[in-house]
């Protein structure tokens, strides 16, 4: 009898806390997949991990050349190559989290741009952010001159945007990294900030108050 009463009270204790018996949300954990190919080898930050104090979110998909199918993740290091960019970390539409390039290495994701009036970043910011890429597409107004109007008006409405898996797998990752680096919530910044005019992503479909941004 004491050890069934024992059971009972554990079972009821875990439920209570969210340790077993929840929805999706409540059981997921932070997991990171190699990238399909392995991964893009770069150059190492000069001071190491040291560098990295921002964190600087991306869209990608491929959608110009595959608008019915535009998030296949065995695209994405072939896209890489062909406009000769990366990211370290990328979240597909199940919100997967794969890794391209290791956090202590500088990957091409930033381009051109400047931010908060500090010097250093000014077209440097791949030095010290990492990149975090998710599979999305952004509103027919946003994608009309990155794709082109025939691709784009065969992008499935379903396909804009980004979808709750992402956002749960995102929140876990910013943690994560902020958490290892130090990086403060307000270092946390979109492609379009850093570059306003030259880039959209990751667009007006992207909630930033889902994540707390």
């Amino acid at each position: 009898m004491y050890r069934l009463l024992l059971v009972v009270l554990l079972g009821t204790a875990l439920l209570a806390t969210g340790c077993v018996g929840g929805g999706k949300g409540d059981l997921m954990e932070l997991e990171i997949k190699p990238a399909p190919g392995g991964l893009i080898p770069r150059p190492s930050r000069p001071l190491g991990a040291k560098d990295i104090r921002y964190i600087m979110l991306h869209a990608i998909s491929d959608a110009a050349a595959n608008p019915t199918d535009p998030f296949q993740i065995s695209r994405i290091a072939s896209l890489f190559r062909a406009y000769g960019v990366e990211a370290h970390y990328l979240i597909d539409r199940e919100g997967q989290i794969f890794r391209f390039v290791a956090d202590d290495q500088v990957a091409r994701h930033a381009g051109s741009g400047t931010w908060n009036g500090e010097p250093q970043l000014t077209d440097n910011m791949n030095r010290y952010a990492i990149g975090v890429e998710l599979l999305g597409i952004g509103s027919p107004g946003e994608m009309e001159d990155v794709i082109g109007s025939a691709a784009n008006a065969l992008i499935r409405e379903e396909d804009r945007g980004y979808t709750p898996e992402q956002y749960a797998a995102l929140r876990l990752l910013l943690d994560h990294l902020m958490n290892r680096y130090a990086i403060p919530r307000e270092n946390i910044l979109t492609h379009a900030q850093y570059a306003p005019g030259r880039k959209w992503d990751p667009g007006v479909l992207f909630d930033r108050e889902r994540l707390g941004l």
